[in-house]
């Protein structure tokens, strides 16, 4: 939980490494960073964002988000007009001359100093007109070994912001005594020490720095083009533009929203509730389904609150069960050796994954609400690549879970939710706590996060018979197998990565489509068919007119919607080739 209401931006540990203070991460310890500065008075607390670390819990790297008080757009320095820019450092060096006491402070000294390592210039921010510090507290990886390389990077980063008599940011506490000279409590404050770095840079740095610039710049280019790495620079102008265009999108998109909603406050009561679903995102818990497997995609929401007693009587009484009911016995947490993620059923004892959850695991066993801890066995895994990230796993039969059928990947604002075990919110889930500990009875008590959105866009790779489906439902490591359902609980993606912008507060979630799904389950020799009907997503005035139209509806004819079953084919085909794609793993 953060006390700084505002996230600004987000990054993984990939490249880098975090400094260290007393045997700890000081980026850990902003509590204490926080109380420190706030003895001193000021707005020196303020400059440096609040970080919520999320640790990794399989192969992808930890990610740090950063939260602040602050209001106002958010810009790098670097996109700032120069004036702007300038008024910017002004104010950062203002700060840190207030800073400095605390700096040379003997008791908490060698730890704030530290924390004026950065990772690099974009981790300095305007937000609104105040300055910002993101990636406190980091290095790019090697760089606490390396003390003149250390010393070139502060030079490009911390420079021409701090005040000429404020040494380098120390990464242990020898170098900080070596460099801070510490004020002892009971005498004042002597002559500023000599500024450290400069006497670190070798002559013709100068010369040093732009070639420094442009290696590190032509090692990004050639990155760019190597699978499954998130980096695609741009020339500074072309970035500068298309972060104003995001931005502007963003803003238009707000006005829009609030317009729309402004408008409705001249709705009748009746009107209101008719126009209320397309202004407000539903809430999974009030929708419900048609438990009979040939009725038609149908989901009927209530917009008033269904409480779980009441909706377990309509389920009983009308032949419909909730939707949050479904995930929850549909979703299941994958433990692979020392990694988890997600999956969901497909058949009675078929559950599919991404491969980068199980693969290369010792043991592999699944867990739930509805089905406990049962042990799972690898039937088969897509190819190596994004675009085939999949695993079929096989358990034992009538474990209690219940298979999701699968339909096609949608459309541009069809809602959905995303159903799984992300590490985020596992590490605060008392039962995954007994279940890590070896409690195999906890399973029992373990339900699926559930996250709401909408399909933002559709990406088809014809090469590898995929849609990438890009959608608003938040996923975090751990999501990463894990189903993206309609409203009609059918399957339309895998969850399986997200990238984030350096530049923004930006995260594209992304799932691979139920077309390349099913494409891998044929070979799988999983016979398996996208039912291409579309979501009835229908909305009545209260519960009691739900409950009582739902039954009719339910026993409406219609072509039934198979669930997967086992087949062997004869003609199985392999799975096609994956086209170049950025990876960032949810697991």
């Amino acid at each position: 939980m953060t006390s700084s209401p505002r996230f600004v931006a987000s990054r993984t540990l990939s490249g880098l490494e975090t400094v260290e203070m007393d045997g700890r991460p000081v980026v850990e310890a902003y509590e204490r960073l926080r109380d420190l500065l706030r003895r001193h008075g000021g707005d020196i607390t303020s400059l440096f964002a609040e970080p919520v670390i999320s640790h990794s819990n399989g192969a992808a790297p930890a990610r740090i988000d950063w939260y602040t008080t602050h209001e106002g757009p958010v810009r790098s320095l670097a996109d700032l007009d120069p004036p702007l820019a300038d008024a910017l450092r002004r104010r950062i060096r203002a700060a840190l001359a207030a800073l400095a006491p605390t700096l040379r402070d003997p008791d908490g000294g060698a730890f704030a100093s530290a924390c004026l390592n950065l990772a690099s210039p974009s981790s300095v921010l305007a937000v609104g007109d105040a300055p910002l510090f993101v990636d406190w507290g980091l290095l790019p990886a090697g760089l606490t070994a390396d003390d003149r390389g250390r010393a070139r990077h502060h030079a490009e980063v911390l420079h021409a912001l701090a005040p000429d008599d404020l040494p380098d940011p120390p990464i242990n506490r020898d170098d900080w005594a070596a460099n801070f000279k510490p004020t002892p409590p009971s005498s004042p404050a002597g002559p500023p020490s000599p500024r450290q770095r400069r006497s670190a840079q070798p002559a013709g740095s100068a010369v040093t720095v732009p070639i420094l610039a442009a290696a590190i710049a032509a090692a990004l280019v050639a990155l760019s083009y190597v699978p499954g790495v998130l980096i695609f620079p741009q020339p500074p102008q072309a970035m500068t533009v298309e972060a104003r265009a995001v931005q502007t999108a963003w803003l238009d998109g707000l006005r829009q929203r609030r317009e729309t909603l402004a408008a409705a406050e001249g709705f009748a009561c009746p009107k209101l509730r008719s126009e209320l679903p397309t202004l407000v995102p539903q809430s999974p818990a009030g929708v419900r389904l048609p438990a009979n497997a040939v009725a038609p995609p149908q989901a009927r929401a209530s917009l008033d609150a269904v409480d779980a007693s009441n909706s377990a009587a309509r389920s009983d009484a009308s032949g419909t069960d909730g939707l949050v009911d479904r995930l929850e016995r549909g979703t299941v947490l994958v433990l692979a050796g020392e990694a988890a993620g997600s999956g969901f059923f497909v058949a009675d004892d078929l559950v599919v994954t991404n491969r980068h959850v199980v693969e290369n695991a010792p043991a592999l066993v699944i867990a739930g609400r509805h089905t406990g801890a049962v042990p799972a066995t690898l039937v088969r895994m897509g190819e190596s690549g994004t675009l085939t990230d999949f695993a079929l796993l096989r358990v034992p039969p009538r474990t209690g879970g219940r298979p999701l059928t699968l339909a096609p990947p949608g459309r541009p604002l069809t809602p959905v939710v995303g159903s799984g075990f992300p590490g985020l919110y596992l590490g605060t889930d008392p039962t995954f706590g007994r279940l890590r500990d070896g409690d195999a009875a906890a399973s029992r008590d373990l339900v699926p996060v559930l996250q709401t959105g909408v399909i933002n866009h559709l990406q088809r790779y014809d090469e590898a018979a995929v849609t990438l489906v890009l959608h608003g439902a938040e996923i975090a490591p751990g999501n990463s197998g894990g189903p993206l359902v309609d409203y009609c609980g059918r399957v339309v993606g895998v969850n399986t990565f997200g990238r984030t912008d350096d530049r923004l507060p930006v995260t594209a979630r992304y799932a691979l489509g139920s077309d390349g799904l099913a494409a891998f389950l044929t070979t799988a020799g999983v016979s398996v068919s996208l039912d291409p009907r579309p979501c009835d997503l229908q909305a009545t005035a209260r519960p009691e007119a739900t409950a009582a139209a739902e039954p009719t509806e339910a026993a409406a004819p219609s072509s039934p919607a198979p669930a997967a079953q086992t087949a062997p084919r004869p003609d199985a085909r392999p799975a096609p080739r994956p086209g170049p794609a950025a990876r960032s793993p949810a697991r």
